[in-house]
């Protein structure tokens, strides 16, 4: 494929020293090409990435919302290690949503 072609010789004439800091931290968790990828695909755009901890926060309370039948609280509660106030809160925020 050509743009694969076209970032593997890219890459191997950039250094990471030749990357902004940031980037240089993307490149040495991936690749150079890969980082490269990302530039050519996402360039100039802001992108967030969120924290695994919040992704996984993310997962656990989806999947509290698809558990709860209305009246679980309790079991709930102990099964995820939270208070039964928490799960009345996750609960409540998918009821906001659909509002």
């Amino acid at each position: 494929m050509v743009i694969k072609k076209e970032n593997s010789q890219i890459s191997e004439t950039i250094s990471l020293d030749n990357l902004p800091e940031d980037f240089q931290m993307v490149a040495e968790t991936l690749s150079i090409e890969d980082a490269l990828k990302m530039s050519k695909s996402f360039g100039g755009m802001t992108i967030y990435i969120p924290k695994i901890e919040n992704l996984l926060r993310m997962n656990r309370d989806e999947q509290i919302r698809k558990e709860f039948n209305g009246t679980n609280h309790r079991p709930l509660a102990r099964k995820y290690k939270l208070s039964e106030t928490q799960i009345r809160t996750i609960v409540q925020k998918r009821s906001k949503l659909l509002k």
